[in-house]
Formats: C-alpha cells, structure tokens, sequence
C-alpha cells in the first residue's frame, strides 16, 4: 500500500520471480522434450567433451569421440575441442555419472536439464543489468528478461547441450557490473565482480574475448573521461582486470596455438574439405540479404514452410526485432539529450504530481557514463555482426545462434520501447501475443520433423507443457510490468544504493 506521503509502492517482486522461473524454464523444456537427443550436429561432442573431461583429460580435434552414441548425430571428429573447459566443468558431474551407467541418452537430458538451469540464470542477469542501465525504471528490467525468454534462441539453446547460454549469462553479469561500478566506483564489490565475470567470460567461449575488451575499453574510456580518479589510478583498474583475466584463460589458448596454430582452435581447412563450404570475400558476405535474413531470426524464424503464419518469415525480423530496437534507441538518446526530464514522463497519470516520477541527474558525468553505456550495446552489436561475418568468410556456417549473443544487449533496447508511451500496454501485450503465438507454432513445427536415421524417444505432452509452462511465466511478468509502470513504482530520484541481485530497484 502507498504511504499518505506519496512514497512509491513496492512492486510484487514474486510475481515477477515466479515468471522469470517459469519462462526460464518452460521455454527451454520445450526442447529438452520435443527434440531428440543428439539430433543436432553438435550436441554429441558437447556432451562428449563433459565426458572427456570427467575421465580426466581434455579432447583433442583430431581424436574424435569417446562417447559411443548410436542414435542421431555422431560427428567425425571433436570439433567442440577448441571451446574452453568452464561450460563442460559444469556437466561433467552429471554426464561422466549417467555414461559410466549406461545411460548414454540420459546422459544428454541431463545435461540439457543443466543449461534449463543456466537458462533460468540468464534471465535473472538481464533483469538485473537492465536495472542498472536504467535505475527507476523496474518495468524496463522486468520487459527485458521477458523479451530475452521469448526469443527463438533462448528456447533453441536453452534446451541443448551447447555452451552459448552459459556465455551469454557470464557476458551479461559482466557487462551489469560494470555499469553498477559506473554508478556507484566507490563499492569494490562491482569491481571484483566484473573481474571475475570477465575471466569466465574467456573460459567460455572464444567469441566472448572481443566483448570482453570492449568491457575493458569502455571501463577505461569511463575512468579517463568521467569519473577521472587520477591517471595512473584510472589506467591501473582496468589493466589488473584484463590481466587477471589474461592470466585465468591463457594457458588454454596457448593450447590452441600449439595443437592448430591460432587461438581460436579453428580448422578452416577441414572444414573447407568435408562441409563443402568455400571461403568467401568479407564484403560479399557483409552485403548477401541472405546472410542477414538467417542471422536475424531471433523472434521469428523460417523453419516452418508449412505453417499459414510462413508470412513472418519476412515480416517477423522487422515488426518483431528491428523496429522495437529502432524505437527503443531513439527513446534511449533522447533521454540523454534531454536536460532533465523524468524517468518515465510518458507514462504519467493526469492525476500524478511530478514528485512521484523519478527526474534523474542530468549532470555531465551522468550524461557522459549513459554515453558510454548506450556505445558498448552498439559496438557490441557491430563486434558480435563482425565476428559471425569473419567468420561465415572463413568457411563457417551461418547460424543464427550465433546472433544470439546481441538479445542481452539489445534486449534492454527492445524493452524501453515496449513500457515506454501511452500505448505501451498496448505494444507489449501485442508483441508478446504475437510472439507467445509463433512460439507455439515452432513447436508444433518441431514436434513434426523428420529425422533420416535412428532417433531418440521425444515426449510431446512434456513439451506442450514446458509451452504452457512458458505462457504462464510471460503472464505473470506482464502483469508485473503493467504494475511496475505505475507512476507509484517509479523513484524520487535515481538509486543511490544497489541491494541484491533480485532488488527491484526500489531504495
């Protein structure tokens, strides 16, 4: 209940907690269930690598698989050994058991439960870093774990044994300690946290190390120009990060370099005999409608030919993705070019009185450090489009799981412009009917597939209701934005302390 004095009401933190668990958790079950076990190209070395691991030993590209899987893919090679160990660390314990007893197909939903959980964590993270970018604005941070839940490869990679959803979780964290070091340099927690978030960031994936100075290089670009602590005290910072990070993670790309001859523990040239794809100029790649058409499909996707909703294979990239990321930018620069508006002037009630919006500082350095996070979101966006083009021209497979690594950043974006306006009830529910309906489409499409080759069993009552599951989750966190919206939720003024990871924000 709302004090006599005006005080804002506190939101009903477990509603959204319940949503969150439940949309992390439906989404992904969808795929545990629905798809069969190995029936991706690389699921079997993934779990294969856990295995490996848990005998006390790391794969070798060349060594192929220990794992003995009969059913579905069994690749030639090992060619998920270039990936660093931290992901398959946390498998081990459950794959090397379930193997070791001969249950090889057990072995895979097991480690799928586990990047369910890893999921579930994502989820969490994005709320939470979102809270940071945009203090006072909880409905912001609720829309954008739900815009992250509801994205075609969170529920894809959510529910397979495959390492992108661990990295995005370490990213993210990484990317909301810096941003809280941002607002308040004086708690060394944020510090230590980004540290440590960056260097497993490195144990995780390859393609995480250029987000990772991008991190670095924002930290330093903030210290030089903003909060200006002194030179040598602004440079050290930042440098002992990356050192302690380069120091975490070198020993495995150094192994890299001695087994393939790069850091990336790539094999172009393997690849460029046995998949039958060519290397191809990077401005051809850079320029295919092809390439972007297929990256994009992070809300819609063109696995369903069949289904009368095929339309949204053109239309879903744009109404879905790219216009709410255009709107949510636009509001987004304008909040920093504005002198002093309030935090949420467009969701004001007639009846509200200005002291119960939040008005944030609008000083230079406020203004300067929003600068600097509003660059890493587009800069890693450009970073992540690059790498995938570099590498599509190297003779690597173009995949949109591989664009999922913009959905935490982008999703803060995304959100702004869905809570944002008089008729953002209306957006939000509209996006989320629209995408809550494809979801159910793609799964409907996923339980018809066709596989040539002996599969696993799937079960399609488990995956219907990991779908209902998911419905109910993106329920409970709409009712919660549309509450969070209320002008008795928004601050006096910015945060000044940040309380636990499930703080709403609120002082």
């Amino acid at each position: 209940m709302p004090s006599r004095h005006g005080a804002p009401r506190r939101i009903p933190r477990w509603l959204g907690v319940l949503g969150l668990v439940a949309l992390g958790l439906g989404g992904p079950l969808i795929y545990v269930f629905g798809s069969p076990a190995y029936s991706s190209g690389d699921e079997a070395a993934h779990v294969d690598y856990a295995l490996q691991l848990w005998q006390g030993r790391l794969p070798v590209f060349e060594d192929g698989l220990v794992l003995a899987n009969t059913m579905g893919v069994h690749p030639p090679v090992q060619w998920t050994a270039q990936h660093p160990p931290l992901f398959y660390l946390l498998l081990a314990p459950v794959v090397g058991p379930l193997v070791d007893a001969g249950h090889i197909v057990g072995a895979a939903i097991g480690a799928r439960l586990v990047v369910a959980g890893l999921a579930v964590a994502l989820l969490f993270a994005v709320r939470w870093t979102t809270s940071r970018i945009f203090p006072g604005r909880p409905a912001v941070a609720w829309a954008a774990a739900l815009i992250t839940g509801l994205s075609v490869w969170f529920v894809r990679l959510g529910g397979s044994v495959y390492n992108d959803v661990l990295a995005a979780v370490v990213v993210c964290l990484a990317f909301g300690m810096l941003v809280a070091m941002f607002r308040e340099p004086h708690r060394r927690r944020w510090y230590l946290g980004f540290t440590l978030f960056i260097t497993l960031a490195a144990l995780t994936r390859f393609s995480a190390l250029p987000l990772c100075a991008l991190l670095l290089t924002a930290f330093l670009i903030q210290r030089l120009t903003v909060s200006r602590p002194g030179f040598w005290r602004a440079v050290g910072a930042p440098v002992l990060s990356g050192v302690v990070m380069v120091l975490g993670s070198a020993w495995f790309y150094l192994r890299n370099v001695a087994l393939t001859g790069n850091l990336s523990g790539g094999h172009p040239d393997w690849a460029t005999e046995h998949t039958g794809r060519g290397a191809r100029p990077l401005l051809k790649v850079a320029g295919d409608p092809d390439f972007w058409k297929t990256m994009l499909q992070q809300f819609s996707t063109r696995t369903v030919p069949e289904q009368p909703w095929a339309w949204w294979m053109n239309w879903g990239i744009p109404i879905l993705f790219l216009l709410p990321v255009a709107v949510g930018g636009v509001i987004w620069l304008r909040r920093i070019a504005v002198t002093r508006t309030p935090t949420d002037v467009d969701t004001i009630a007639p009846t509200a009185r200005r002291s119960d919006v939040a008005a944030p500082d609008r000083s230079g350095e406020s203004r300067g450090t929003e600068m600097i996070v509003f660059g890493v979101i587009v800069l890693a966006c450009l970073g992540v489009a690059a790498m995938q083009i570099s590498h599509t021209a190297g003779a690597g497979s173009s995949l949109p799981r591989y664009f999922f690594a913009l959905v935490p950043f982008l999703a803060p974006v995304m959100a702004l412009a869905l809570v944002t306006g008089r008729a953002a009830a209306i957006a939000l529910l509209g996006w989320v009917v629209i995408r809550s309906t494809l979801m159910g489409v793609e799964t409907s499409a996923m339980l018809a597939r066709r596989f040539s080759g002996e599969q696993a069993a799937i079960w399609p009552g488990l995956t219907w209701a990991g779908y209902v599951l998911a419905l109910a989750g993106a329920a409970a966190l709409v009712v919660t934005i549309l509450i969070a919206r209320h002008p008795r939720f928004q601050h006096t003024r910015p945060s000044a302390e940040f309380r636990a990871l499930l703080s709403d924000g609120t002082p």
